[in-house]
């Protein structure tokens, strides 16, 4: 009894130590988490390549993918075809988690943007996997937290700010350091489209604002 209680409190400590400070989570660039490098049995690794589709929207699946390499879009399609970008994840992400939790199918699709190595993790055992240790659990819960932040600050950033207000964000955040985890610059990866889908402005604007950003400095 002890033990537990002295165990639980070590993970609130280290939760609020190192957790979710919206204050320093990025919104349009990946956050690659520490916990993508946990050792795993190789035979679980799969390779990805570029524009393979990690998982289906709408379809369950058979496993959780825990991303250890690479970088991946979220890609929500409407009934009428259009698409939108939901963010970028990176290493230390869980795709497909809060779909085994719950047991629905899957919001948006998963697409990566750049060759990935992930582990496959059967779904059906994702909470025994997940509640195997202390560690453990809380890498999974941290990794869920991210995401919820980060899907909150993309929404925010679209709905409160100007398309230029969202170019200048994404920039700065290229360049964003902290003690905890590591930002992924996305901007050597993405096709002028794929840049436009996630900043949620067209092509053609978001070359002109590229241009005027750079004629300003």
């Amino acid at each position: 009894m002890f033990n537990r209680s002295l165990a639980d409190k070590k993970l609130q400590e280290s939760f609020l130590g190192d957790g979710c400070r919206e204050q320093v989570v990025p919104a349009f660039a990946p956050i690659a988490e520490r916990n993508a490098q946990t050792k795993t049995h190789a035979s679980t690794f799969l390779s990805i390549k570029s524009a393979g589709k990690v998982l289906d929207q709408w379809k369950k699946s058979d496993y959780v993918y825990l991303i250890r390499d690479g970088l991946v879009k979220l890609v929500y399609t409407s009934d009428n075809g259009s698409q939108v970008t939901l963010g970028l994840r990176s290493a230390g992400w869980y795709g497909g988690a809060a779909s085994a939790i719950l047991g629905l199918p899957n919001l948006y699709s998963v697409i990566a943007v750049s060759d990935c190595m992930v582990t496959q993790i059967p779904a059906d055992h994702f909470f025994e996997w997940t509640t195997r240790n202390v560690k453990k659990l809380h890498q999974v819960m941290k990794s869920l937290c991210l995401d919820s932040v980060m899907q909150a600050k993309i929404h925010a950033e679209i709905s409160s700010n100007t398309a230029a207000e969202r170019l200048e964000h994404f920039m700065q955040e290229r360049k964003t350091t902290d003690p905890q985890w590591t930002t992924i610059d996305p901007f050597p990866l993405l096709k002028q489209g794929e840049l436009a889908q996630l900043l949620s402005v067209s092509p053609e604007h978001l070359c002109r604002l590229r241009a005027q950003r750079m004629h300003e400095r």
